[in-house]
């Protein structure tokens, strides 16, 4: 009961300086709300990234040439449709680029070795290029026919090529339904001709509008046969595979198939020394995350930097109204309150005036999040444990700042306090 007391009191305290107090919780609310819009967006990052990493698939395993990690990342198109600076790049660094590639047609053959590989369901080797139509570019895969249906790519005009296509170097091409309409407009692409290198290639079909990632945009892509995209890219190399494995729960056992295939084919005899580097899902998700945890981190370390303003912002005005509150202290020790009664009286106010921060700097940060989140193209995510340290830290900060004011208050000596002018 005496509790409650405590507590009303010292919620009519606050309340009998409003602007005071105001002032005192605004340093909280800016604190913690930069804080939580920090962790919202990290989290909001971390969520965005897992979806678009989802869609390549929980079976796609990615082998890319040496690099590790960031090759793998860059070049994670699920066998191809990755639109992010495949072609750009190849038209930077032109075939030469390519020809350093150490992904063979040997390799691509030994991969679809059921016998030594019987955890691969499918392999898709994959050549990177552009291409020109009048004065416009774009990104070119050569592939398999496997690149469809490991992508789960549907034709909406024409046929898809075949593997007779892939077998005569055909030089035919299927264009994504954004690649279509961006260089044919309203016209019908079938049976138009398309640059690859300086050969003339023929349209044959039209995807039909597939979903699409920041990692795979098949939608942005113009697949031809590898066998022909070898001869007009001038190169006998691959600038990746895409494995498919046959379930997830042997894919890990499919990334061992494949790095011993590999490692036996280039005759190598140490992993670390191996000229590729193969990744799961998985393997792509963490090095991510954990890269946004750090940025988060320490993002959300210096933002913390105002809740120590903040706090002895709290000190101070505690400090003040001790002062000011010299005659109440000395009347009510008087009457019988204990030492601890005013100490317990003072917490209790800065503890209520930080936790009342930190709820509206929880609303303040999530609609910062949120804002930003806009911007950006993802959605913050506040979290439960966002909310939980929110409310844990801003009660710390009214404990940890008001114990001095109220240890001040609460040693006041009755009879000076009730002279104090």
């Amino acid at each position: 009961m005496k509790f409650f007391i405590l507590m009303k009191q010292s919620i009519k305290a606050i309340f009998s300086n409003k602007g005071r107090s105001a002032l005192t919780v605004l340093g909280i609310v800016i604190g913690i709300g930069s804080v939580i819009a920090l962790m919202a967006l990290g989290s909001g990052v971390q969520a965005y990234i897992s979806n678009q990493i989802g869609a390549l698939g929980t079976t796609t395993l990615i082998i890319s040439n040496g690099g590790g990690m960031a090759a793998a990342t860059s070049s994670s198109s699920a066998g191809s449709s990755s639109n992010i600076g495949a072609g750009q790049q190849n038209a930077r660094s032109g075939a030469m680029g390519e020809s350093a590639s150490a992904l063979t047609v040997s390799d691509y053959e030994l991969l679809q070795d059921k016998t030594k590989n019987p955890d691969i369901s499918s392999v898709v080797g994959v050549i990177s290029g552009s291409g020109t139509y009048s004065d416009l570019r774009f990104s070119v895969t050569g592939a398999n026919t496997a690149i469809f249906a490991i992508n789960s790519l549907s034709v909406g005009k024409g046929s898809l090529f075949t593997d007779a296509n892939v077998g005569n170097k055909d030089k035919v091409a299927v264009l994504g339904s954004d690649t279509a309409t961006n260089l044919f407009g309203t016209d019908e692409p079938i049976n138009k001709s398309i640059l690859v290198g300086k050969d003339t290639y023929t349209v044959v079909g039209v995807l039909a509008a597939a979903k699409g990632s920041t990692f795979n945009n098949p939608n942005d892509m113009v697949y031809v046969p590898y066998t022909a995209a070898f001869v007009s890219l001038g190169t006998d190399r691959f600038s990746r595979f895409t494995v498919k494995a046959n379930s997830d729960s042997v894919v890990d056992s499919a990334k061992t198939e494949i790095e011993n295939t590999l490692m036996s084919s280039h005759n190598i005899k140490e992993k670390k020394l191996a000229d590729f580097s193969v990744s799961t899902s998985a393997d792509l998700l963490s090095t991510v995350s954990s890269i946004t945890n750090i940025l988060t981190s320490l993002l959300s370390g210096i933002a913390a930097i105002s809740l120590l303003v903040g706090g002895i912002g709290i000190m101070n005005i505690m400090l003040v109204s001790v002062t000011e509150r010299t005659r109440e202290i000395g009347l009510r020790k008087a009457v019988g309150a204990k030492t601890k009664d005013i100490l317990i009286q003072f917490l209790i106010e800065a503890i209520f005036l930080t936790l009342a921060g930190g709820i509206l700097g929880i609303g303040l940060g999530w609609g910062l999040g949120a804002i930003a989140g806009h911007f950006v193209g993802f959605s913050a995510v506040l979290t439960q444990s966002a909310i939980i340290l929110a409310v844990g830290i801003s009660t710390a900060v009214g404990i940890v700042f008001g114990i001095y004011p109220a240890a001040r208050a609460a040693k006041l000596n009755p009879i000076d306090a009730l002279r104090y002018e």
